[in-house]
């Protein structure tokens, strides 16, 4: 048994975010396909010209990894909030891990203007995890988008980790 002291240290809260746009593109974790978010190939913000291989993501799910944590992080809140309505389809997007892809968020439309906040069910969220990803699942309809924007953020702490001292006097 040790004998406890008062802490003397603190942590900065960290925090990742990932910008979804109506006409980005992404690697479909679970497939490996490249597909847009819900706009034509040609509307697709591409980095150097046509992408090989690249599909329509209308009317189809798209998984993606979208904020890899670091090992032992500890998610304290999050939100999806819907910066522009998406334009076209219904589109809907859920957060979580792997193996448990609603675990903070389910089914979050992106086609109204809305703020989601993360369900936080544990104390401690990923503590000693072995760095896993938030992974968004997107379940877009059968119309093209046009127009869109929305913003998934992520607070969080690490195990073990101090960036503060104080004085022991």
């Amino acid at each position: 048994m040790s004998k406890k002291i008062a802490s003397r240290t603190a942590q900065t809260v960290l925090m990742a975010e990932c910008v979804l746009n109506w006409n980005d593109w992404v690697i479909d974790t679970a497939t490996l396909q490249k597909a847009t978010l819900g706009s034509t190939t040609t509307n697709a913000t591409l980095d150097t010209g046509a992408v090989a291989g690249l599909i329509n993501g209308k009317n189809t799910t798209v998984t993606f990894d979208a904020i890899p944590l670091p090992i032992g992080a500890v998610i304290i809140s999050g939100e999806v909030l819907v910066e522009t309505v998406w334009a076209g389809p219904t589109i809907t997007c859920s957060v979580g891990i792997a193996g448990t892809t609603t675990k903070y968020t389910t089914t979050s439309d992106l086609a109204a203007a809305t703020r989601v906040a993360f369900t936080i069910t544990t104390n401690v969220e990923l503590g000693s995890n072995a760095g896993q990803n938030l992974r968004l699942t997107m379940a877009i309809g059968n119309t093209t988008a046009t127009a869109g924007k929305a913003r998934i953020r992520v607070l969080y702490t690490v195990d073990g980790r101090a960036s503060e001292n104080s004085s022991l006097t």
